[in-house]
């Protein structure tokens, strides 16, 4: 999947912008404690973290922690350079740690196109050249002046609806795959069962 997003989200074709021209900050902080369902972004997407770690790990005091909306960018600073960073397409409204930053996708841009150029390999390796060395091999720190310089080709916003279309296509497709596959998984386990009973 991710070597078909590249080759579509890269051609000749485009401007090129700044990555802070496309994604802005938002700073919205929780007001109360448990406020809204705690998130993790992690490099394999979007979590309610409670599922994802069996259990609550926030802090009891979650006062303070930014608050993520539908649509919304979020990246931890410290694993950026292993692709920890999301476009939140599953959660109306949640909250995550203060350490990582939530952006929305500057108006004139399509959220799904740029989403996926996002994830590409050739914004990894981007990142990691943004990315310094932090107190472990793992953690690095993200330069947020050198993020926001980092630029990339953006075609007219009609071929960014086509292209982010055709991989929201794909990617629906692979899911429904996964899920039909862990579904036949759970069948051949019952049939199993069900022959030594």
């Amino acid at each position: 999947m991710s070597g078909i997003c590249e080759r579509l989200s890269y051609s000749d074709m485009g401007e090129n912008i700044k990555l802070g021209d496309i994604l802005l900050e938002r700073i919205e902080k929780t007001t109360k404690n448990n406020q809204y369902e705690i998130l993790s972004s992690t490099v394999k997407g979007i979590f309610l973290q409670r599922e994802y770690f069996s259990k609550d790990i926030a802090s009891e005091d979650n006062i303070g922690y930014k608050v993520v909306r539908l649509n919304d960018i979020v990246l931890s600073p410290q694993n950026l350079w292993m692709g920890n960073i999301n476009f939140n397409d599953k959660f109306q409204i949640g909250a995550v740690s203060p350490s990582y930053k939530v952006f929305t996708i500057a108006e004139q841009f399509y959220k799904p196109f740029i989403s996926a150029i996002l994830k590409t390999r050739r914004a990894l390796y981007n990142y990691e050249l943004v990315s310094e060395q932090g107190a472990s091999i793992v953690r690095r720190n993200l330069n947020m002046e050198a993020f926001e310089q980092l630029t990339f080709k953006i075609p007219s916003y009609d071929r960014q609806v086509q292209i982010g279309n055709v991989i929201l296509t794909l990617q629906h497709r692979i899911d429904l795959t996964k899920k039909l596959y862990s579904a036949m998984i759970q069948q051949k386990q019952w049939f199993l069962q069900q022959m030594f009973i």
